[in-house]
């Protein structure tokens, strides 16, 4: 253009000219190809509208594969996402790359090929002198840059909450007086650390569960205040707790317990309530007599043993001999307990008297002269001897010889056993030589017993069988024509249920046992007692036998189970009524079909219940037949 301004004289002019019939050819053009471009339009409209169908559907599966597009773009992008983002950190990281950062054609090397090179590089920490110490580093810094995984939804476990774990010490879990499912577990614990006696766990806070709380409390160096608080129960279920331990300094109702076995035994002058110092020697000279630990503490194993009528106590016993053990012979003597001559030493025959005399006065049979026996030995109230029902030995054995030799027992029943059949003898004997008829053999029966002039008997007795009911005459129906006579089935008696044919005395002695036992239902359960208002379970048994025509001596749970005087039985499902029952430390009496009474430390009282479960049956160890 700046070349055409230029332009002058006659060649301006042409031109001029030629821009000017450029110029109009120019608008001619635009005039048609606008009229052109206007018939174009037309036309397009006109085919879409007659194809707008097609056209649709065109469309449709245009924008289809566009989206299937980006769901594959999608599911890449996802796949290189970490590729990505080491590619970006090299870039920002290098902004200017080192040559073997590049490949042919200086095309920056792939991420792949970077993490294969090994270059050389410096490291500014081992420099030295100024000078830069050239490394060997691997290009791979982003070797561990993985695809991600797929992604898998864990699910996670709530942990479970207890909020004892976060209560306060103080705060009362279970007041007394209510019941609770934590008492079960609670009772059982107890049981498991020698708090509480082995019984079948309830669900009641009550008094004796509130002292063996206190105990426990005791033992714990906590608060004793007898409560179930979050404090006490996180400690009873601790794998550290302690076990039952009564030493020095303690005070409570078990420590009357053992100051009055000590007592009895010879090892304490008298009861305080409190294991104070003499207290403590008592227990130490016990332990040692007995080879066990002598720490002064009475344990699981020491209380074990204080009850075991084969300990030793601190009394006369055999091999001792004196003044006083002559005096104690005579005594013997006068009551018919002693058979042979007094002499002043303790020997075996001695021991035995000892023995027979305190299974009759109610005393724990050990044999030893201690103070209790002592004491009761010389009393007014002392009870002479006297053989009788269920009763055992060398003794009875004699006493049913001589029956037998004077016709009043058959040879078949001399047993060693002082059974009703026996009883039954020795009445006829009494009747027959005009004595007191009470069916025992005491002094004054003995020595008629064994005189030349006793009165024999026309007939030996023999076990009385069970009348049979006559029954009642009812008038038979006359039975229709074709009906037939169907006779009355007759009931089965129930298992269990103590049912002897022939042997009606022996019935009438178990009703009247446990009358005994039901007439102390409700009772106070207080460990050690033993009558007649409060007992434990061993108590219990002990006073209802005593009181039932049969004449006990005082054992524990532990020492029933080897017991010799009565029949034993060692299947649950063949205990009878009138049984005693020994499980493991429980003793109870049986009551019917799968029933007994006993002193519940648990259910703090006097109780009848069912033993048909699985507790029971777990811990059950023998019966014994009473009454034969």
């Amino acid at each position: 253009m700046k070349q055409l301004s230029n332009t002058t004289g006659p060649d301006k002019k042409e031109t001029t000219e030629i821009i000017n019939s450029a110029s109009g050819n120019t608008k001619s053009g635009s005039n048609a190809q606008r009229s052109e471009k206007h018939g174009f339009f037309r036309s397009l409209a006109g085919g879409i509208s007659r194809n707008r169908f097609l056209i649709s559907c065109i469309a449709i599966l245009v924008l289809g594969a566009a989206a299937v597009a980006l769901v594959l773009r999608g599911t890449n992008a996802g796949v290189n996402a970490n590729s990505a983002v080491a590619e970006q950190y090299v870039k920002e990281t290098f902004a200017v790359l080192p040559p073997e950062m590049y490949g042919e054609e200086d095309q920056p090397r792939t991420l792949g090929e970077v993490n294969t090179l090994e270059v050389e590089t410096v490291n500014p920490l081992g420099s030295t002198g100024g000078e830069l110490a050239p490394v060997k580093r691997e290009f791979g810094l982003f070797s561990n840059i993985a695809s991600p995984a797929p992604y898998i939804e864990e699910v996670t476990e709530v942990p479970s909450f207890n909020p004892i774990e976060v209560w306060g010490d103080e705060t009362v879990l279970v007041n007394y007086g209510e019941h609770s499912e934590l008492i079960p577990d609670v009772q059982e614990r107890l049981m498991v650390l020698w708090y509480m006696d082995q019984d079948e766990p309830t669900d009641y806070l009550g008094r004796v569960t509130r002292a063996a709380l206190k105990v426990f409390q005791r033992r714990s160096n906590i608060p004793v205040t007898g409560e179930l608080n979050a404090q006490t129960y996180r400690q009873l279920f601790d794998s550290s707790a302690k076990e039952y331990l009564c030493m020095i300094g303690d005070t409570g109702a078990d420590v009357e317990e053992i100051q009055g076995r000590l007592y009895e035994l010879g090892y304490l002058d008298k009861k305080t309530g409190v294991f104070d110092e003499a207290t403590r020697e008592a227990v130490m000279a016990f332990q040692s007599a007995n080879e066990l630990t002598d720490d002064g503490k009475v344990g699981r194993n020491t209380k074990e043993e204080l009850y075991n009528p084969e300990c030793r106590p601190k009394a006369w016993s055999v091999g001792d001999e004196g003044g006083r053990i002559l005096e104690y012979q005579l005594r013997l003597q006068e009551l018919g307990y002693l058979t042979t001559e007094p002499d002043g030493k303790y020997g075996k025959d001695t021991q035995t008297a000892v023995r027979r005399f305190q299974d009759q006065n109610e005393l724990i049979v050990d044999g030893y002269l201690g103070p209790i026996t002592r004491e009761k030995l010389m009393s007014e109230d002392a009870v002479g001897n006297a053989l009788s029902y269920a009763m055992q030995g060398t003794d009875v054995l004699n006493v049913q010889k001589r029956l037998c030799e004077l016709n009043y027992l058959r040879a078949q029943d001399v047993n060693g056993y002082f059974t009703a059949l026996t009883e039954s003898a020795v009445k006829l004997f009494q009747k027959n030589n005009g004595l007191l008829v009470d069916g025992k053999v005491g002094r004054n029966t003995m020595n008629a017993l064994m005189a030349d002039k006793a009165v024999k008997a026309t007939a030996p007795v023999t076990p009385v069988p069970t009348p049979k009911p006559t029954p009642k005459p009812t008038p038979k129906p006359t039975p229709k024509p074709g009906s037939g006579a169907n006779p009355t089935p007759k009931p089965t008696p129930k298992p269990g249920s103590g049912s002897n044919p022939g042997s009606g005395t022996v019935d009438a002695k178990i009703n009247k046992f446990l009358s005994v036992a039901r007439s102390k239902l409700g009772c106070k359960y207080v460990r050690g007692g033993k009558g007649p208002t409060v007992f434990d379970c061993s108590g219990f048994v002990y006073w209802v036998l005593n009181h039932s025509g049969v004449t006990q001596g005082y054992m524990t749970s532990y020492t029933w189970r080897s017991c010799s005087r009565y029949q034993r039985n060692t299947n649950i499902n063949k205990v009878k009524k009138g049984d005693v029952i020994v499980y493991y430390g429980h003793v109870a009496i049986c009551s019917g079909n799968w029933t007994h009474i006993d002193a519940s430390q648990s259910k703090g009282k006097v109780v009848e219940r069912s033993f048909n479960s699985n507790y029971w049956h777990r811990n059950f160890i023998c019966s014994y037949r009473i009454f034969t």
